[in-house]
């Protein structure tokens, strides 16, 4: 019987795709997603050569995250409400948020006509992944950790209400 190999680990696979400042941006947002408890888990390997994981919390996927070769991104609020947030985030990061909403479409979504997001019109919104973040570094970055919190946030609220 031959021995299976051990799928490589996250960190691993990160290094084959992403080196200096973007791998290490890159395994530092991983980092703070083990901190927080959150499971992640492989979701596709594309023919271009990438690597997707969902971050999963209490049964939502709260963002996804890819590994390409020379680049990585982070997509958020794929499978809870954008709007629920606002509570929970100050002016500057709403403003970041808004910034970075995925306009046009990408070639699989259907998206959205005209949608209001935190009090903003869009029109022709990415359905796949609302929020997008290339590379992020600097402020960009703990901003992506902060909207992680975020998303816990709005599913316990979801949660809550639902008791």
């Amino acid at each position: 019987m031959a021995e299976q190999k051990p799928k490589p680990s996250i960190e691993e696979i990160a290094a084959d795709f992403l080196d200096g400042e973007k791998l290490k941006n890159f395994l530092d947002f991983n980092e703070s997603l083990k901190k927080k408890n959150l499971s992640k888990s492989a979701t596709s390997t594309g023919k271009n050569g990438y690597q997707g994981w969902a971050v999963r919390y209490k049964g939502y996927m709260i963002a996804h995250f890819r590994a390409y070769k020379d680049y990585w991104f982070i997509s958020y609020f794929k499978s809870v409400d954008i709007n629920k947030c606002e509570e929970f985030v100050s002016d500057e990061l709403k403003e970041f948020i808004l910034g970075n909403i995925v306009t046009p479409l990408c070639q699989g979504c259907k998206g959205h006509d005209n949608r209001m997001i935190l009090g903003k019109k869009f029109n022709k919104v990415c359905g796949c992944h609302l929020l997008h973040l290339k590379n992020p570094e600097g402020k960009a970055l703990e901003y992506a950790k902060e909207l992680i919190v975020i998303n816990k946030n709005i599913v316990d609220s979801i949660s809550t209400d639902k008791s």
